[in-house]
């Protein structure tokens, strides 16, 4: 019986982690266009290990969001450099950004309670982040 109502414990942690929410496929209210002379970075997270976890994020020493397990969000920002990070680790990810680009940063979970950014291909970030729970607005 202890051993049941554990499990079940551990499992309301885990999940408790994790965004709710209609996805970005399933999103009824279409994203806005990006603006001309702008461009859009995509935060998200894929996974719900460290569920418990959610950091905040920074980009260029500024809070955007959380790192929420099964969750997606953007920023449309100006062309030029950027970093990204979490509260959650030292790590630190830069790219340069031109107008109408979009970049996608992943957060990943290593064992030890990191969560680090990680820079994803776009299609390979698109394909991630389309069944993510939609969890802020621009």
């Amino acid at each position: 019986m202890l051993k049941i109502i554990a499990t079940v414990l551990i499992a309301c942690v885990l999940l408790s982690g994790c965004a709710t929410g209609p996805s970005m496929s399933e999103n009824k209210t279409p994203l806005p266009v990006l603006a001309a002379g702008k461009a859009r970075v995509y935060f998200y997270r894929t996974g719900i290990v460290g569920g418990a976890y959610q950091p905040d994020v920074t980009l260029n020493g500024l809070v955007v969001g959380k790192a929420t397990s099964r969750g997606v969000y953007f920023r449309d920002v100006q062309p030029g450099e950027y970093s990204v990070t979490t509260s959650m680790t030292k790590d630190v990810i830069k790219f340069t950004l031109t107008a109408g680009q979009k970049q996608y940063v992943r957060f990943n979970y290593s064992f030890g309670f990191n969560i680090y950014p990680e820079i994803i291909d776009e299609s390979v970030g698109e394909a991630e982040s389309k069944n993510l729970s939609y969890t802020a607005t621009p």
